[in-house]
């Protein structure tokens, strides 16, 4: 074999080495406590506090200025805090299985949101706001109340998918919605009903 051959096979396999132990140190930063994160505010970028019994959006949720995924699924919050100002790097939201009722005008202030999973809650109302949300790729709204999406779902430009599932809307309604998203993108539906 040429020398050659032999240093890009060296090479090849310090490259997945290094690899390897990049993705350890990113799995390194993944905080499931907020106790532990809170000592380390300016390290914390991936916090999960899923099935932690929270019934309010935690207000130390602002000490983290590098925070870019932040999971409060399964828990037992009923709505957003007024302001979100505090989370310009936050890229992906996941309040899945709450009992949020509404997704009102301060989801707009997340501004480099690129997903937002808001599947089974008892979601009704949703903000023109969301229109803000220019970034956005990913939005599950599965198993709500939600009958409609606002106009303003029509400025969202780099959505690639839309999860309505388990909402129970007639075919009139969908493709309204489907009218409103660009054409890449993909809409996730059930079968309508016969309730327009």
């Amino acid at each position: 074999m040429p020398k050659g051959f032999n240093l890009f096979l060296v090479l090849m396999a310090c490259l997945s080495a290094l690899s390897a132990s990049a993705q350890a140190v990113e799995e390194a930063v993944i905080y499931k406590r907020l106790e532990r994160a809170l000592l380390v505010p300016e390290q914390v970028e991936v916090l999960k506090l899923r099935r932690d019994g929270l019934r309010e959006w935690p207000s130390e949720l602002a000490s983290f200025p590098n925070l870019r995924v932040l999971d409060l699924g399964h828990n037992k919050l009923t709505e957003l805090p007024m302001d979100l100002t505090a989370y310009v790097k936050l890229e992906r939201l996941v309040l899945t299985g709450n009992k949020l009722d509404s997704l009102q005008g301060s989801i707009g202030d997340l501004k480099g949101l690129k997903s937002l999973l808001v599947g089974n809650n008892q979601i009704y109302y949703v903000t023109e706001r969301i229109g803000e949300l220019k970034k956005l790729e990913y939005l599950e709204l599965w198993s709500n109340n939600i009958y409609y999406l606002p106009n303003s779902v029509a400025d969202l430009m780099n959505l690639k998918e839309v999860d309505i599932r388990a909402i129970q809307m007639g075919e009139g309604y969908q493709m309204a919605i489907k009218d409103l998203l660009p054409p890449t993108a993909k809409l996730r539906i059930s079968p309508s009903c016969n309730c327009d």
